[in-house]
């Protein structure tokens, strides 16, 4: 049964939301659909104990309405995952949104059929002349990671993927596969919990530590006040908190790191892209403080990466992830030699014939951030699929008509949601301008083959949105509208 719409938003997470607020205000009718049985998106799936996000949760919310900036307060300075799974339904409901809501109901296929996009959702198709997919890049937990899951008689969970109850941990012989972020923020949550944590470390990553003062009222009262350089501030910087970029010279790096570490994050470091001196200077900082954390040469060498590389990976923000490894009960065991074969019924395999034993195992494996798709099969002109490039702007694609995928560019190096958000108003003030124009279809010229790496993306998120703006104040001449 056929459903009319203006627009179709997929994904009720950050982008999402604020799509359906947006788009709904301007008089359309919008109809925001998503698998999960609520708003949040990427934190109705990453429950698992210690997520949180890493960028400070005054730059990381809504920036629009003063009244629903002011009216939530953050419990702390880097908010966990559920506190943010709770500001999403605060502004649901602030927003009435949940009336243009379509919960628990996957989408499977979008196809432009020559002027308007069908839309497969759960067992209706709805008929739209824009979709704005808004499912991100953290849909696709990478689950085969390590073959044979199936066979362990103990729980396998992803932290992507974590169940709303559960697994229940205490107590138990538990692995944790990958050392990224997820993992730089699960370890320390579970040490002191479980029976025994065992890390099954490949790839050590560069971590900067990042102190987690709690809020109270003046705290709260504080930043709110701050509210309209805030929002200046946080369009304008690299790295979308608001906090300016390093300038200062290769021998002052230490200084900075011991200042505020954080400055030294790769989306603070003002041209790490193109200069490969600034990133093996800054790897030698933050490799020494490292060590100096540890304080163990065996740990160091499974923990500590050699290389200077910083920054071509995202950099993990960490509370407490290295000294979990001085207890007891937390060891690591590198398997970059002696890598995973497969898991088994009593724990995971290595190489050499050794089985670790365990009574469960969670996947810290990431997800692919190629599969854009998210599941759904996007059928543009003549057939033409969509493939898993970011597109023109980060959001555009041609053959592609009245289809928007706001999928922020700096992925890992900055501050996403301020720019999910800049990309969700330019997508709004297209509408707009093509209604107003009196056309029906616009669609990107040309993008990209290749997508950029993301922190090569010029001036970061303040770079992506500048651009965006630039667009929209020339008329979108990137793009061809009828």
């Amino acid at each position: 049964m056929e459903d009319e719409h203006d627009v179709v938003v997929v994904g009720a997470g950050v982008a999402g939301l604020y799509a359906l607020h947006l788009l709904r205000r301007r008089g359309l009718r919008v109809t925001c659909v998503d698998a999960a049985p609520e708003p949040g998106g990427v934190w109705h799936h990453q429950r698992f104990p210690g997520a949180r996000i890493d960028t400070e949760g005054a730059a990381y919310q809504y920036l629009f309405s003063d009244e629903l900036y002011r009216d939530w307060g953050w419990s702390e300075r880097f908010p966990a995952g559920y506190e943010v799974l709770r500001w999403l339904r605060f502004v649901a409901d602030r927003l009435d949104l949940h009336r243009d809501l379509r919960l628990s109901t996957p989408v499977t296929a979008a196809r432009w059929d020559g002027g308007r996009w069908r839309v497969r959702a759960g067992d209706d198709e709805l008929s739209a002349r824009f979709v704005v997919r808004c499912t991100g890049s953290f849909t696709a937990p990478r689950t085969d990671a390590v073959p044979g899951r199936s066979d362990f008689t103990g729980p396998v969970v992803h932290t992507g993927a974590w169940p709303a109850r559960g697994p229940e941990l205490d107590g138990l012989r538990v692995g944790v596969v990958g050392c990224g972020p997820s993992a730089v923020q699960l370890v320390p949550a579970l040490a002191g919990r479980v029976g025994r944590l065992t890390v099954l470390a490949r790839t050590p990553r560069f971590v900067l530590p990042a102190a987690n003062p709690m809020f109270g009222w003046p705290e709260r009262a504080a930043y709110r006040d701050r509210l309209p350089a805030m929002r200046e501030a946080v369009r304008s910087t690299p790295s979308g908190t608001g906090h300016p970029s390093v300038h200062r010279g290769l021998h002052s790096l230490g200084t900075v790191h011991d200042e505020d570490p954080l400055a030294l994050h790769p989306a603070r470091l003002a041209g790490l892209a193109s200069d490969p001196a600034l990133r093996a200077a800054a790897a030698a900082v933050v490799r020494d403080r490292m060590r100096a954390r540890l304080g163990d040469d065996h740990l160091a060498a499974a923990l500590v990466p050699e290389g200077d590389d910083y920054g071509l990976r995202p950099v993990a923000t960490d509370q407490g992830w290295l000294e979990s490894f001085h207890r007891d009960d937390v060891e690591v065991l590198p398997v970059a030699r002696n890598p995973l074969t497969r898991i088994r019924p009593e724990g995971i395999g290595l190489a050499d014939g050794t089985v670790v034993g365990l009574d469960a195992i969670v996947l810290a494996t990431g997800f692919d951030t190629g599969a854009t798709r998210a599941g759904i099969d996007v059928v543009g002109r003549d057939g033409r699929l969509l493939g898993t490039g970011p597109g023109l702007f980060g959001m555009a694609h041609p053959g592609f008509p009245n289809l928007f995928a706001p999928l922020a560019p700096t992925l890992g190096y900055g501050n996403d949601a301020a720019c999910l958000q800049g990309q969700v108003e330019w997508v709004d003030r297209a509408i707009g301008a093509l209604d107003a124009d009196g056309l029906s279809t616009i669609e990107a010229l040309s993008c990209a083959a290749e997508p950029v790496a993301p922190y090569a993306v010029p001036g970061g998120v303040a770079g992506v949105l500048r651009a965006c703006d630039d667009e929209a104040a020339a008329g979108y001449p990137s793009f061809e509208r009828r």
